[in-house]
């Protein structure tokens, strides 16, 4: 014989309720009973039939009022969830963006077939590690001609500062002198892992057009802190290794 406990914790809930209710009720009746006040000008005095009886209700409404009051807060604990609850359904709700997605089934004799989409799975591992247009393969020609046509780095070809067009070694110097700007730019990503603000978006887009690529920028990051492809880590953990690989070669 199964014992369905919903039905148990229901009956205890409302059991207790009446109980309490019920010890009220009968105590202050009784206590009503046993005495009676007579008004006196300004005074009142209470005068008693049974003492004994009365002293006895006045007791039982004090433990009826006691039983309350715990019922009420083993209730709470009991239906208050706790955090790690709250976090706990939160994961587990479709609407939160958790992991229970709704089954699709197919009619019958027919069969799903699933889209490939690379950019939605890209977008699952919470860090954009490709972009979606440029190529990461850099022309060592192109290489050659730029750090010979280039020279010192001019300010002008400065990504942050300059106007004029950005050299493939103003990538590099980029990296060095703004990390936290270097990570955002080819993660697309702000650094506590929210999408960027429209104003930053605008800006990067600026820097874009201007010449400064994703793909050259993931090379230089790959050249300076020794990686073979970048790491799947949380965006601000990404940054703090950048951050204290910028600092050894700056005072290195």
């Amino acid at each position: 014989m199964t014992v369905n406990y919903l039905n148990l914790y229901v009956f205890a809930i409302f059991g207790g309720l009446v109980a309490t209710v019920g010890g009220i009720i009968v105590c202050y009746s009784g206590m009503s009973e046993t005495s009676y006040l007579v008004y006196r000008g300004m005074e009142i005095t209470t005068y008693y039939l049974d003492k004994n009886r009365h002293d006895l209700y006045v007791n039982g409404m004090v433990y009826s009022i006691t039983f309350g009051i715990a019922f009420l807060l083993l209730l709470a604990v009991i239906v208050i969830p706790s955090p790690e609850q709250i976090q706990k359904r939160l994961a587990v709700s479709p609407f939160t963006g958790g992991n229970s997605t709704p089954e699709i089934t197919a009619p019958a004799g027919e069969t799903l077939v699933e889209e490939e989409n690379p950019a939605a799975d890209d977008e699952s591992l919470g860090i954009e590690l490709e972009p979606d247009v440029e190529s990461f393969e850099v022309d060592e020609e192109e290489e050659e001609e730029s750090a010979q046509s280039s020279g010192p780095e001019e300010e002008d070809s400065d990504v942050v500062y300059g106007t004029g067009r950005i050299t493939d070694q103003a990538h590099r110097s980029f990296i060095i002198s703004s990390p936290d700007s270097a990570v955002k730019f080819l993660l697309r990503k702000e650094l506590d892992g929210r999408p960027l603000k429209s104003p930053q978006d605008e800006i990067y887009n600026g820097w874009q057009e201007r010449g400064l690529s994703r793909g050259k920028l993931r090379k230089h990051f790959l050249k300076i802190m020794e990686w073979d492809n970048v790491p799947e880590l949380e965006v601000s953990e990404i940054y703090n290794q950048v951050k204290d690989k910028v600092y050894e070669i700056s005072h290195s």
